[in-house]
């Protein structure tokens, strides 16, 4: 009897320290804290949950702000938070997707350990104010149970503000499917130099970032083609990519056929309602278009030089890992389309390929049929970040 009170003693203080002490520590108010029971609750099911802080910051005060955080990571979203303003926690998935070795050095001696890998979290974070409004996608990987993550959502100005037609609204967050929209996008270069040829090997879990786009407008409506905001830089995963090889001194840019969400959110607070369209890139779905020129045959003098011998064989891959900045703006493609599902979108505009990647980049094979000198020169990187090409030269 007395180890049974004793338990039932242990899961009240539990519930305790999850409902007042964890959230306290963590900075989250009171309205918030129930996600660390509810994350407790699934945890003790065995759920693969976790727990992130969203930390908004703007380029500048404003009033009345409601906070809105949607979850993307399964491909359709779902809203984690709505209310005040603020840096509220969120329950998360955290689902594992396989293995790595991972390479840690403790009491001055190195050893390589075995560390699960988890898919890749999106949140879209919106800021809906008196006349100002922004959205802002983050992705992160939820290696710990609980992490923070910073998200600068850019303001824009629109002038809407409190309305009397939007008494009794609350905080309020409607969403609807408002179709597809396919975009043909450069997504990447392939060179070649006589003798030698290159080809993309694209992985599962592979992405490329792409752009994403937001648009607020009165309820009453419909969206601007020339009216949309960039969102953040998108890691977005390769469905089926057909070999596209190189030779004889070519040079292809190559387009990719891709998928885009649009969803509809109609987000209240403050007497201030207004109507959010979001533009997600979900999925590159084929190589769409070849833009096929003579390849200079050479590399640019500012990118750090690497070799392969003629001894080494005749075939090798280059790798690109994870940059630590944007490395800016990769290619851009100017677009105008219209599609939707019960209103008409319509978007015209330029859309960016990024260098950047917080996911597993694709790799290129270089395949050498006839050698032009005992060495074969080739680059992976520019000043700015990484590329996804590989430009080549004899020597």
């Amino acid at each position: 009897m007395r180890s049974r009170k004793k338990l039932a003693m242990m899961a009240v203080i539990t519930v305790i320290v999850l409902l007042v002490a964890v959230p306290a520590v963590y900075g989250v108010q009171p309205d918030n804290a129930g996600v660390f029971y509810s994350t407790y609750l699934d945890w003790l099911q065995g759920k693969p949950v976790g727990l992130a802080q969203v930390n908004p910051i703007l380029p500048h005060n404003v009033e009345k702000a409601t906070l809105v955080v949607i979850d993307y990571t399964s491909g359709q979203p779902k809203v984690l938070y709505k209310g005040l303003f603020m840096s509220p926690t969120v329950k998360i998935e955290r689902i594992p997707v396989g293995t790595k070795l991972k390479t840690v050095t403790e009491n001055g001696r190195v050893s390589q350990v075995t560390v699960t890998e988890y898919r890749p979290v999106q949140l879209l974070v919106i800021v809906s104010a008196k006349n100002y409004w922004g959205a802002k996608f983050v992705e992160f990987t939820p290696d710990k149970p609980m992490t923070s993550v910073n998200a600068k959502v850019p303001l824009h100005r629109d002038g809407i503000g409190e309305s009397i037609k939007n008494l009794g609204t609350g905080f309020q967050v409607t969403t609807e499917t408002a179709g597809s929209a396919y975009m043909d996008l450069k997504i990447f270069k392939l060179h070649s130099v006589p003798g030698v040829e290159e080809t993309l090997v694209i992985n599962n879990g592979n992405t490329i970032a792409l752009d994403s786009f937001s648009q607020a407008v009165e309820s009453w409506e419909d969206p601007s083609p020339t009216g949309w905001e960039r969102s953040g830089a998108v890691n977005t995963v390769f469905g089926y990519g057909a070999p596209v090889p190189t030779s004889n001194g070519e040079m292809k840019i190559v387009y990719g056929h891709v998928r885009y969400k649009a969803d509809k959110y109609t987000v209240c607070g403050y007497l201030i309602c207004r109507t959010f369209y979001e533009l997600k890139p979900q999925e590159i779905e084929y190589f769409s278009k070849i833009d096929t020129k003579s390849d200079p045959g050479t590399i640019p003098s500012d990118l750090p030089k690497r070799y392969h011998l003629r001894s080494a064989g005749n075939s090798f891959t280059v790798y690109f890992d994870k940059s630590n900045d944007d490395g800016g703006v990769y290619f851009s493609t100017s677009i105008s389309t219209c599609f939707g599902e019960g209103v008409t979108i319509c978007f015209t505009g330029n859309v960016d390929t990024y260098r950047k990647s917080d996911g597993n980049r694709p790799s290129i094979r270089v395949i050498i049929h006839s050698w032009h000198g005992d060495k074969l020169y080739f680059a992976k990187y520019s000043p700015k970040g990484n590329y996804y090409e590989v430009p080549l030269q004899w020597g």
